[in-house]
């Protein structure tokens, strides 16, 4: 469930990178869009017409000072037609001062007006002579007329190019604008196809995480089921054994023809079997709790776990006819359970006893050392020792000595004690040399934060001896 949590949000993180950079594409477009479509707007409605206005005065001044000029020289040319030109280029004028003026043009409005003017009252006073037939009065007056007609014409003229150059910055504005959109527009496409292949690697990587979970969790199962077949299988073989013992045991036991004796001795048989199956059920409990996780703050002393299982280790090593070796240098408990840890060493050492066999020397040391951050459990004997093809599998479930057919058990107790170092973080081995022995081993980690007073291991000892 983490898992596909993980992957949940590292695709919603992606959708999201993804939806922020298309919105703020859009709007960056947006207000490129806006920029452009102000400076286009500032060129049609405003320096265009400008421009406009100013050529259509320019224009019709000439025009209505060429007129005047025929009329003073008689070329028969109407006045009426001066009038009218100097009246189109009032109205064109008109209409330029009318439109917004920018910074530059403002300073020349006035000139405008004093110069147009200064045009108007020449052209009247002009005109006013050659209808009264006075036209060498006129002629001296055309001079004026022309002077004022000039610095008309040069005032229009600067105002175009003004006008003209404004409208050259803002059409190269408008250039920067969409060049820089363009950049913009590829910078945020290689974006966003970045991030479209990081998500898509974020949706294979968790397809692939997907389906090698599922393909572990399957290949788990087949396993557990495997193993619980086999499992099963042992168990009930195991079981009818000793369960047929019994029900002979009694048969015979309640057998008319059957003595005090006999009723006894199969009584006796009767009992071992029922041990035996109490045996098989304790290893078959130990294996499967073996499994568990320790809980939060648990911890066992190793030398009071010792202390307590060195009377039971000590009689059946006896019973085996062997020596029994115990060292104790470890001040730190093990983060395990007692109960648990109790187990680990009487599978440990009480398999060491079992396979002495007819070992010429038959002695078993068990020694527990401190590491840096763990706890080390040692068990060695000098029984027959493992081949070099049982060492990888002994600690298998069911996987027995070749010795093993005369000695109790199922071939639990190394596979719980495997499962206990795997269960609690700790490690587990062994080292063995066929005819001369052998040295298994766990590691256990030491628990944080608790620290056990350090005792006299040997006056322990002796106090449980006795």
């Amino acid at each position: 469930m983490r898992v596909r949590a993980n992957w949940s949000v590292q695709l919603a993180g992606v959708f999201i990178v993804i939806a922020v950079s298309l919105v703020t594409a859009m709007l960056l477009m947006q207000w490129q869009l806006v920029a452009i479509g102000r400076a286009a707007a500032q060129i049609a409605d405003e320096l265009t017409p400008k421009i406009e206005h100013l050529t259509t005065a320019r224009s019709e001044m000439r025009h209505a000072l060429t007129s005047l000029r025929e009329v003073v020289e008689e070329d028969n040319r109407r006045p009426q037609d001066v009038e009218d030109g100097l009246r189109a280029a009032d109205d064109a004028l008109a209409d330029y001062l009318a439109l917004p003026g920018h910074l530059d043009d403002r300073e020349l409005r006035p000139e405008f007006v004093l110069a147009r003017n200064e045009l108007s009252e020449a052209v009247e006073a002009c005109l006013s002579k050659a209808q009264q037939r006075d036209f060498a009065a006129a002629k001296r007056l055309f001079g004026k007329v022309s002077t004022a007609g000039d610095r008309m014409n040069a005032d229009i003229t600067r105002a175009i190019a003004l006008d003209a150059a404004r409208s050259h910055d803002v059409a190269l504005q408008i250039a920067r604008v969409h060049r820089r959109s363009s950049y913009v527009a590829v910078l945020l496409a290689g974006l966003l196809v970045s991030i479209t292949i990081a998500g898509a690697t974020v949706l294979r990587r968790a397809v692939r995480k997907h389906t090698d979970l599922v393909e572990a969790h399957r290949a788990l199962m087949e396993a557990r089921a495997s193993e619980l077949e086999l499992f099963a299988g042992r168990i009930a073989h195991d079981i009818r054994s000793p369960l047929g013992v019994v029900q002979l045991a009694f048969d015979q036991a309640t057998s008319p023809r059957a003595d005090d004796a006999a009723r006894e001795r199969l009584s006796e048989k009767g009992r071992a079997a029922i041990k035996r199956i109490d045996r098989l059920i304790t290893g078959l409990l130990a294996f499967a709790v073996a499994g568990a996780r320790p809980e939060e703050g648990v911890h066992a002393d190793v030398e009071a776990t010792m202390t307590d299982l060195a009377p039971e280790l000590r009689a059946a090593a006896r019973q085996a006819g062997a020596d029994l070796e115990i060292s104790i240098d470890v001040a730190t408990p093990v983060a395990c359970n007692p109960g648990v840890l109790t187990s680990v060493v009487s599978n440990l050492a009480l398999n060491a006893i079992k396979y002495l066999d007819d070992a010429p020397t038959k002695r078993v040391a068990i020694r527990a050392t401190e590491g840096r951050n763990h706890v080390r459990l040692e068990v060695q004997d000098t029984g027959p020792g493992l081949a070099p093809e049982l060492v990888t599998r002994v600690f298998e479930p069911y996987v027995r000595g070749p010795s093993a057919s005369s000695a109790p058990g199922i071939g639990l107790g190394l596979a719980t004690v495997k499962r206990v170092a795997t269960a609690h973080g700790g490690s587990v081995g062994v080292t063995s040399t066929l005819g001369a022995g052998s040295t298994f081993w766990i590691e256990l980690p030491k628990a944080q934060g608790v620290e056990t007073p350090r005792h006299d291991w040997a006056a322990r000892l002796a106090h449980a001896r006795s």
